[in-house]
C-alpha cells in the first residue's frame, strides 16, 4: 500500500452485526453485502462499550473508554487525545468528518434536557482550532440540530417546521415507531450522504482523503422513510426470544433495580411492546439500514466517479448494537448480549483478497492501527490497538484471544468488564458477588448464566485470570517515558 491509498470510514448507530444481508437474508443491504464481497468481514467483532461516545472515541483514538477520558454519554473525549485525523494529516491527508460524532455532550451541564448550543458543542479544540483535527466538519447528532436542521429550513421551510415540531411523526405513530412521509432527498442520512459526495467531489486527489460518514441511523426513533418501510411491510417477522419470567430473576440484581440508582434509560424490567408492535419495529429497523445502504452506494459512486476508487480503503462498522426485543430488552445500556455488542465490521482494501469471512476477534481500538498500517505507519507511542492487516491479508487466522467491552457508569453504582473469547462470555459488576458467564458453543443465546455453576468454576476462574491480565495490559501506557530515571 501507498500513502495515496484513500481511507472511508462508514459507521451507523445502533447498528447489529446481523442486520446485514449476507447475515441475515432478510435484510435488503446490496451495496454493503458487495463491499462485503469485496473486502473481509470479521464476525466476531465487538464494541468498547454499549452505549455511543465511549465507542465512538475509541474508533477514532484507538484507545479504550477508561483512557481516552469520554468513559460514557454526557462524558467529553479529551481534547489532548491524538485522533486518526492527527495521525493521517502527518501523513498528508485532508480529513473531513460528515454526521454524528458525539465527542462531546448533546445536552447542556447540570443534567439538563436542554440542547447545547451548537457553537459549543462543535467548537474547535483550543490547540489548534480544529474539530478533534478534522480539516472540514460538518455535524448533525441525534436531535438533528445544527447544519442539517439549517439546511433543511432552506430547502423546505415547511417540512422543517414539521420535523422540530414532532420529527414528522404520522397519526398512526405508537411512541417511538412510525413511517415518516418525510421526503427522502430531505432526510438526514441522504443529507450525510450529500455532504460526502461533495467533499470527495471538491477533493484534489493529488492529496490521500480520509473521509469518515457516520451515519445517525438505525438509532430509534424507528421512522423510516415510508418507502423503504412498504419493502419490509409483507415480510414475516420472527420475534426474538423474550426469555420466561425466570430468565428476569436470573438478571443482576443491581439491573433489577437501575430506577433506584438513577441510571438511563429505565430499568431491567422487560419491555411492554405487543408482538406487533414489536414485529414493526423490527420491520422498520431494517428498513431504516436498507435506506443507509443506498446512501452507501451513491457516496461509493461519487468515489468511483472521481476515478479513485480502486485505490480505496473502505472500513464499515457500528459504535455498538441494539437489544431489538432480545431477552425482553430494547435499544442499549449495561448488557453484554451479543445483540448489542457484536457489531458489523467489513475492511475493504485495494489489491487484497476479496470475499474472506474471519472468526478472528477484532475491537473497535483496532481501526486506527489498522489504517495506519495499510498507508505504510507504524503503530503511534499511546494507541492501545493491534492491526488486523495480517488477518485482513490471510497471512494468519487470528491476533486476538479475547475482546473486551466496558460500561462505565461508576457515578450511578454501575460498573462492568465483559471479556468474550471465541466461546466464552464473562460479565463482571464491580462491587457485586456474582456476575455472568456463558459457554456460546453451547448456549449461543445466551440464557443460561453459569456464573454458579459448580461444573464451570474452573474455565470461569481461567477466564478472570485472563480479564485481570487485560486490565493491566490496558492501562494507559502515556507519557511515553523519555530518559533512563
Amino acid at each position: 500500500m501507498t500513502r495515496k491509498t484513500h481511507v472511508w470510514l462508514i459507521t451507523t448507530d445502533q447498528m447489529r452485526a446481523d442486520a446485514l444481508g449476507f447475515e441475515n437474508p432478510k435484510v435488503k443491504t446490496p451495496m454493503l453485502d458487495k463491499i462485503a464481497a469485496e473486502g473481509t468481514v470479521f464476525t466476531n467483532a465487538y464494541c468498547a462499550s454499549p452505549v455511543c461516545t465511549p465507542s465512538r472515541a475509541s474508533i477514532f483514538t484507538g484507545r479504550y473508554p477508561h483512557v481516552h477520558g469520554a468513559w460514557n454519554i454526557g462524558v467529553s473525549l479529551n481534547e489532548d487525545e491524538m485522533t486518526l485525523c492527527d495521525h493521517l494529516k502527518e501523513s498528508g491527508y485532508k480529513t473531513v468528518g460528515v454526521g454524528k460524532m458525539h465527542f462531546r455532550p448533546q445536552c447542556k451541564t447540570d443534567f439538563s434536557t436542554m440542547a447545547e448550543d451548537v457553537s459549543y458543542r462543535d467548537r474547535g479544540r483550543e490547540k489548534d482550532g480544529t474539530y478533534y483535527g478534522f480539516d472540514e466538519h460538518h455535524i448533525s447528532e441525534d436531535n438533528a440540530i445544527g447544519e442539517y436542521l439549517d439546511w433543511l429550513r432552506e430547502q423546505d421551510p415547511a417540512v422543517a417546521e414539521r420535523f422540530t415540531k414532532n420529527r414528522c411523526r404520522t397519526e398512526n405513530a405508537d411512541g417511538d415507531v412510525w413511517e415518516s412521509d418525510m421526503p427522502e432527498e430531505l432526510h438526514q442520512s441522504y443529507w450525510i450522504a450529500e455532504k460526502s459526495i461533495e467533499a470527495i467531489q471538491a477533493h484534489d486527489t493529488e492529496q490521500p482523503l480520509f473521509l469518515w460518514t457516520s451515519f445517525v441511523d438505525p438509532h430509534h426513533p424507528f421512522d423510516p422513510p415510508h418507502a423503504y418501510a412498504e419493502l419490509y411491510a409483507d415480510m414475516d417477522i420472527d420475534l426474538p426470544h423474550a426469555g420466561e419470567n425466570n430468565e428476569l430473576q436470573m438478571r443482576p440484581e443491581h439491573l433489577l433495580r437501575q430506577g433506584e440508582r438513577g441510571y438511563w434509560p429505565g430499568g431491567g424490567e422487560q419491555h411492554q411492546s405487543s408482538n406487533e408492535r414489536l414485529r414493526r419495529v423490527i420491520r422498520n429497523y431494517y428498513a431504516m439500514v436498507t435506506f443507509i445502504d443506498e446512501q452507501i452506494g451513491r457516496i461509493l459512486h461519487a468515489w468511483k466517479q472521481k476515478g479513485i476508487e480502486d485505490n480505496l480503503m473502505i472500513v464499515f462498522t457500528s459504535d455498538h448494537g441494539e437489544l431489538l426485543g432480545d431477552h425482553g430488552l430494547m435499544y442499549k445500556g449495561p448488557w453484554f448480549y451479543e445483540g448489542l455488542t457484536r457489531i458489523p465490521m467489513i475492511m475493504r482494501l485495494p489489491g487484497l483478497t476479496k470475499g474472506r469471512k474471519t472468526e478472528a476477534l477484532i475491537e473497535h481500538v483496532d481501526i486506527v492501527p489498522t489504517v495506519l498500517d495499510v498507508i505504510g505507519r507504524d503503530r503511534p507511542y499511546g494507541v492501545q490497538g493491534i492491526s488486523q492487516l495480517k488477518v485482513v491479508e490471510g497471512d494468519v487466522t487470528h491476533l486476538r484471544s479475547s475482546a473486551v467491552t466496558s460500561y462505565d457508569a461508576h457515578d450511578r453504582g454501575i460498573h462492568v468488564k465483559c471479556l468474550r473469547t471465541a466461546r466464552y462470555k464473562l460479565v463482571v459488576f464491580a462491587g457485586e458477588t456474582y456476575g455472568e458467564f456463558f459457554d456460546l458453543l453451547e448456549d449461543p443465546e445466551e440464557r443460561h448464566n453459569l456464573f454458579f455453576d459448580p461444573e464451570a468454576r474452573e474455565v470461569k476462574l481461567k477466564l478472570l485470570e485472563e480479564l485481570v491480565h487485560r486490565l493491566i495490559e490496558d492501562e494507559d501506557p502515556l507519557p511515553e517515558r523519555k530518559t533512563n530515571w
